[in-house]
């Protein structure tokens, strides 16, 4: 009678633990935004540490690279974001927003949780540390068209982002004002939340999301946003 060879059972030092989904694939991450006034200026600007986003890079297994914060009121959202690590050399071009170097915003002021297409209520802006102005050294706010969506792309109302940058030997900070003109739909008294994403674009580390893992369709999918519940206080 022919009996199978014995097999030695797999020791721990065998085993290799790799995770079928992403575990940031598996939430739909809310993270407080709290009232502030004055937002702008930056430098009058009162985003304290209580407005700083939780850093999800861990969870969505990208680099660690960037400190975000933001601030709303009834005029509109503040954002501000630091990069670091990225080095000096920036490609900014705003006429190809989509491809440069910046801190870039997804931005959905009625969010479903449903839809997979972005609708007339979303908006994408690229913040751009330069390539504004006469001698395209002026930090420069663009919107940009979100892939598959429904709705064509909405231009900017003049002076509806302002938009303010330093720059560092090794990365650089944005501040920016989204007023609510350059928000479809923006009422918070009815919707006290936004769909919300953000993610880096640099010319070496490439795309660099910040609450999603990077295979996902977060460019052009809402349902893969995380939300900012807007806190009055």
């Amino acid at each position: 009678m022919l009996r199978p060879p014995r097999t030695r059972a797999p020791s721990p030092a065998d085993r290799t633990v790799t995770p079928l989904v992403n575990p940031a694939a598996l939430f739909t991450f809310r993270f407080p935004c709290r009232k502030r006034d004055p937002l702008w200026p930056p430098a009058s600007a009162t985003l304290d540490d209580a407005c700083r986003v939780p850093s999800l890079a861990a969870v969505a297994e990208v680099p660690d690279v960037v400190d975000l914060w933001t601030a709303w009121n009834e005029r509109g959202l503040a954002v501000r974001g630091v990069a670091r690590g990225v080095g000096a050399s920036r490609w900014c071009q705003p006429t190809r927003a989509e491809d440069s170097d910046g801190l870039h915003l997804w931005i959905a002021t009625r969010p479903t949780g449903e839809s997979h297409r972005a609708g007339r209520y979303c908006r994408r802006l690229a913040l751009l540390p330069t390539g504004g102005g006469r001698s395209a050294d002026k930090p420069i706010a663009v919107a940009c068209a979100i892939p598959r969506t429904s709705e064509p792309l909405a231009e900017l109302a003049e002076g509806s982002v302002s938009i303010g940058a330093k720059l560092s030997a090794d990365g650089w900070r944005i501040d920016a004002f989204v007023g609510a003109a350059a928000l479809p739909g923006w009422d918070p008294a009815e919707i006290p939340r936004l769909g919300f994403f953000a993610a880096l674009v640099d010319r070496r580390l490439g795309r660099v999301p910040l609450f999603a893992p990077p295979e996902y369709p977060w460019d052009s999918d809402p349902t893969t946003w995380a939300e900012l519940e807007l806190l009055a206080e």
